[in-house]
C-alpha cells in the first residue's frame, strides 16, 4: 500500500531530454486550470472535432461498441452519440487537470455529491466499501469531488512512461489515503477489512488476471472477477456510484445504494450483476461514457473477433 504521506520520489532521470514533450503538455495543462471553468469546458469541447480525426481507429471501435449495446438504434443516432463523445473526450482533458491542481474552493462550486447517506449506512458496522464507478469521462473530477466528503483509496494501472507515472501518482495521492495497483490483492483486501472505502472502476476488458463472460448490454463480456474476490475476502460491501457532467457544466456524483446479493457464492453472477449495474448508469448518460475501448476485445474460445 501507498501511504498518503509517501509520495514517489523525484528522480533527475525525469527531467532527460526525451521528457520534456510530456513536461511541457502537464505545464500547459496546469496553466489552463487557472481559466473559468466555463472556458475550459468550452475549449474542451472545441477540442472534439481535432480529437475525432486524430483518432479514427477509436472513432470506429465506438460505434462498433454502440452498434453492439444499442442496435434497436440507428446508424445517425449513433453517429450523434459518438461526436458528443469527442467533445466529452475534450472537456475531460481540462477536467483531469481541474482535479489534479484545481482549488478546493473551485470545486466546491462544481457539483453536487449525494447519497453520502448511502455510504455511512454500508459503514454502520465497520464493514468496508468497494465503491464502484463506471468508465465515464468526468471519472477523474468526480473522484476528487467525493473525496472532500470520504476518504478513500484507488485502484490504478501503472504507467510505462516514468514521467506520467510519476505525476499521475503524485496528483492522486494529494487526495487518496492510498494507491493500489492490481497486483496488490493482499494490500486492497487488508484495508477493506480495516473498513475502508476502495474507490475501483471494473468495467473494462481486463486481460491480465482471472475473468469470466457476462452479459453487458446483452454481449458477453470479459468481466474481471476481482470485484467479487475483493468483496468477499474483504467483507465489504459493494456500492455503484453515478458520475455525470450536467449541461450547465455542474457535476452529478451519486453513491447508490449496494448492489444486492454482491457477494454471493457464483462469481459469475456477481459479475453479472455488477454489469448490469453499470448498464443502467450507461443508458441514462451514453454520450459520455469510454465507448473508444474495446469492450469486447475477448471473446469466448472460437468465437470471431467483434471489431
Amino acid at each position: 500500500m501507498v501511504d498518503l504521506n509517501k509520495r514517489p520520489d523525484f528522480r533527475w532521470t525525469l527531467l532527460a531530454p526525451r521528457h520534456w514533450p510530456i513536461w511541457l503538455g502537464f505545464a500547459l495543462l496546469r496553466a489552463l486550470v487557472l481559466l473559468p471553468h466555463g472556458w475550459q469546458l468550452r475549449f474542451g469541447r472545441a477540442l472534439g472535432p481535432f480529437l475525432r480525426r486524430a483518432l479514427r481507429s477509436r472513432e470506429r471501435v465506438a460505434l462498433r461498441n454502440l452498434e453492439l449495446c444499442f442496435p434497436e438504434q440507428d446508424d445517425s443516432w449513433r453517429r450523434a452519440v459518438v461526436r458528443e463523445l469527442f467533445a466529452s473526450l475534450g472537456m475531460m482533458i481540462f477536467e483531469i487537470g481541474s482535479a489534479w491542481w484545481g482549488s478546493p474552493r473551485r470545486h466546491r462550486r462544481l457539483g453536487d455529491v449525494r447519497g453520502l447517506d448511502a455510504l455511512q449506512r454500508a459503514q454502520a458496522d465497520g464493514r468496508g466499501v468497494l465503491l464502484l464507478f463506471g468508465h465515464f469521462t468526468s471519472l477523474e473530477l468526480a473522484g476528487r469531488l467525493l473525496a472532500y466528503h470520504q476518504d478513500m483509496a484507488g485502484l490504478y494501472r501503472e504507467h510505462g512512461n516514468p514521467v506520467l507515472e510519476y505525476i499521475v501518482r503524485r496528483r492522486r495521492l494529494n487526495y487518496g489515503e492510498a494507491l493500489f495497483n492490481r497486483n496488490e490483492l493482499r494490500g486492497m483486501v487488508k484495508y477493506l477489512r480495516a473498513g475502508g472505502v476502495l474507490w475501483y472502476a471494473p468495467d473494462q476488458d481486463y486481460q491480465r488476471g482471472e475473468n469470466v463472460f457476462a452479459p453487458f448490454f446483452g454481449v458477453p463480456a470479459s468481466t474481471t472477477t476481482s470485484t467479487h474476490q475483493l468483496a468477499r475476502m474483504g467483507r465489504a460491501r459493494v456500492l455503484v456510484t453515478r458520475n455525470v457532467r450536467r449541461a450547465d457544466g455542474r457535476y452529478e456524483v451519486e453513491i447508490l445504494d449496494p448492489v444486492p446479493e454482491v457477494p454471493s457464492a457464483d462469481v459469475t453472477e456477481d459479475c453479472r450483476r455488477i454489469n448490469e449495474a453499470i448498464e443502467a448508469l450507461v443508458r441514462a448518460c451514453p454520450e459520455q461514457y469510454l465507448w473508444v475501448h474495446r469492450r469486447f476485445k475477448t471473446r469466448p474460445e472460437g468465437e470471431a473477433s467483434l471489431y
